[in-house]
């Protein structure tokens, strides 16, 4: 293994225990409220809490951030896995597989609902990540 899949391997594991230990849990809730609420009232003033745009925005921004991790998760897991054959089949499977089990965690968590929408976005934010892997 060399330098450079040694590295991507270790960033692997890092955004993969953030995943499913982090994302899974009451705290990630918490915190993603609390960044977003910071932020609305930054850039969104003028937009009260209680209106279908907020609402849609709000939206938006939580499934971006599962396209994102899940985005990132794929990009490193192709530097990681430099010399496999049809690697993003490999790719997808950990996508969902890592998707699937963080929804399943949120279960045992108070405030957080699992649901099968998530796991999906998440594949695709794997398949965007294998895209722009395949693209550079």
């Amino acid at each position: 293994m060399n330098d450079r899949s040694w590295i991507a391997w270790r960033c692997v594991a890092g955004v993969w225990i953030g995943i499913i230990f982090f994302s899974s849990t009451s705290l990630a809730s918490q915190w993603c409220e609390a960044a977003f609420g910071y932020f609305s009232r930054l850039l969104l003033r003028q937009l009260p809490p209680s209106s279908s745009s907020y609402d849609w925005i709000h939206f938006l921004a939580d499934k971006g951030l599962h396209v994102t991790l899940f985005c990132v998760l794929a990009i490193l897991l192709w530097q990681a896995l430099a010399n496999i054959s049809r690697k993003w089949i490999t790719i997808l499977a950990c996508g969902a597989v890592v998707g699937s089990c963080s929804e399943f965690l949120q279960r045992f968590f108070p405030g957080r609902d699992p649901a099968i929408r998530d796991v999906l976005i998440n594949i695709g934010g794997t398949a965007l990540g294998i895209g722009v892997s395949q693209a550079l």
